[in-house]
């Protein structure tokens, strides 16, 4: 079911043969390039890594891409520019630290990106309720699971996506999201805590792609900036004086100082 409602999502907003895919390890955005297989696209596939280091996620999109013979595009992510690149981030009006983190390495990748349409497995997690918040606060009843995946779902929330969607609209790429469709979220909804989480995370989605049955294991899900490194990196940040202009202990607040002061029109307007 979730297999053909993703497929149709493709057919739907992609209106040409070419399409990339920003491909992870993880099941949500191999389930995007399974379904834009099956809607008999041609599929490159586009992966990052810091410089300072290989992620998991990025030697399984090769692979994967690798085993369905896709094209494959690795993209490295130079670190020596983090400070512009928080810069540009402010300019962006990232707000929160999730913004900051999940939306930076995608300021080197886009301009990697030859197709007009751009696929991506973006806030599929959200349907879950796999944080610890969700699980130790929301899972219990339908009703709870629904108020936590509303939030979620939210304009300014669902991953970030609002940013993520200004630098993809910056290089004059359609940023498709077939998991936010309407049709996706009503088969989601139907079902509560346990339904999407037993007998083991994704199930629905993994059951349903045959193709997961050609693939060695993928890892449960982890966080895009835990995995590549990219919440290490931000944390350096914390040191640099002139991005940490008020001391503080944590990149959240960091992050937090910058929007409030781009939105502000003075440096003495912000320190009221």
């Amino acid at each position: 079911m979730i297999d053909k409602l993703l497929t149709q999502e493709v057919n739907k907003k992609v209106w040409c043969n070419d399409v990339a895919v920003l491909l992870s390890g993880g099941v949500d955005s191999i389930s995007v390039a399974f379904a834009a297989m099956n809607a008999r696209k041609k599929i490159t596939a586009y992966s990052f890594h810091l410089d300072t280091e290989v992620s998991y996620d990025f030697l399984k999109a090769k692979e994967i891409a690798e085993r369905f013979k896709w094209d494959f595009v690795g993209i490295v992510i130079p670190t020596e520019n983090l400070v512009e690149d928080f810069h540009r981030l402010v300019k962006l009006d990232c707000k929160k630290k999730t913004h900051f983190e999940c939306v930076y390495p995608f300021l080197y990748v886009y301009p990697e990106i030859r197709e007009k349409y751009v696929l991506s497995g973006w806030a599929a997690d959200g349907y879950y309720g796999i944080s610890k918040k969700a699980i130790l606060n929301y899972k219990h009843t339908k009703e709870l699971f629904d108020e936590f995946r509303d939030n979620y779902f939210k304009p300014d929330m669902q991953a970030g996506y609002k940013w993520h969607k200004k630098v993809a609209d910056k290089y004059d790429k359609k940023f498709i999201t077939p998991y936010l469709s309407e049709d996706v979220k009503k088969y989601f909804y139907n079902m509560d805590w346990d339904d999407v989480n037993l007998p083991y995370q994704k199930h629905h989605v993994r059951d349903a792609f045959y193709q997961f049955k050609l693939i060695k294991n993928v890892k449960k899900h982890l966080n895009l900036q835990i995995d590549c490194g990219i919440i290490s990196l931000f944390e350096t940040l914390i040191d640099n004086k002139e991005i940490n202009f008020r001391g503080r202990k944590r990149v959240m607040d960091i992050c937090r100082d910058w929007n409030l002061l781009n939105n502000t029109n003075t440096l003495e307007e912000f320190l009221q």
